[in-house]
């Protein structure tokens, strides 16, 4: 029998994507493993980029091309391989990867890195906590964010950006892209923002497009499901 620690797959949210740590399993128990966890979370893991923490664990350049394809299939794009074996930075390297040491000076290619300023350490230490998602600024078209957690924006959310997270979504100040709370499944999920106009609203499987006619006095709304629907209502304190 596997030992269940051994194979788990651990997922999270960082700035350019997606983490995802291998664990220690033999290759096809893990890869097993890894293709559970992308069926479970697809809606919420969809179109986001992946880099791979191999950790001591040796890949070879077929083993990566299956987990490639393995991505794919889920539409997600593995793009970078962090590796301490050599190898397995030879393999990745073959299949046009950015590979570097985990915790190392240098970009994804090698390169030496510029010395982080205080505020930038403390966001990436905010963007991989296994919490809560504290953003304060305003999510700009083109922009993706993806948490397993509740996701705090203080800012707007413009339209072509999206908050994709797997509890509630809290927006202080105007929601006008797309949002999906309870991604991976929870109805008693909410969005709250002091003026909900988006493109689109999720929670949990149901989705809503508001009308086009937003024209009205503007005020602080929340979103749940209610009745297997999306409705606004009131957002008020006590």
């Amino acid at each position: 029998m596997i030992n269940q620690d051994k194979q788990q797959i651990n997922i999270k949210g960082i700035r350019d994507g997606l983490l995802v740590t291998l664990g220690s399993a033999g290759f096809q128990d893990m890869a097993a493993a890894l293709l559970d966890e992308l069926r479970q979370k697809q809606a919420f893991l969809q179109g986001s980029r992946v880099m791979i923490e191999a950790g001591q664990r040796p890949l070879t350049t077929t083993q990566l091309a299956e987990l490639q394809a393995l991505f794919t299939r889920h539409e997600l794009e593995l793009y970078a391989v962090l590796a301490e074996r050599e190898e397995t930075r030879v393999a990745a390297r073959e299949l046009g990867l950015a590979t570097r040491l985990p915790g190392s000076n240098t970009d994804l290619n090698g390169n030496a890195l510029p010395a982080l300023q205080p505020a930038n350490n403390a966001r990436e230490a905010v963007l991989n906590s296994p919490g809560g998602l504290l953003l304060k600024e305003t999510l700009r078209s083109g922009r993706s964010v993806y948490h397993e957690g509740p996701v705090v924006v203080i800012g707007d959310v413009n339209p072509g950006a999206e908050v994709i997270a797997g509890g509630d979504v809290i927006v202080w100040g105007r929601l006008r892209g797309l949002v999906h709370a309870g991604a991976l499944g929870d109805e008693t999920a909410v969005i709250c923002a002091l003026a909900l106009t988006p493109t689109q609203l999720r929670i949990a499987d149901q989705i809503a497009i508001p009308p086009d006619d937003n024209s009205g006095k503007l005020s602080p709304e929340q979103a749940i499901i209610r009745d297997g629907q999306i409705i606004a209502i009131p957002w008020q304190g006590k």
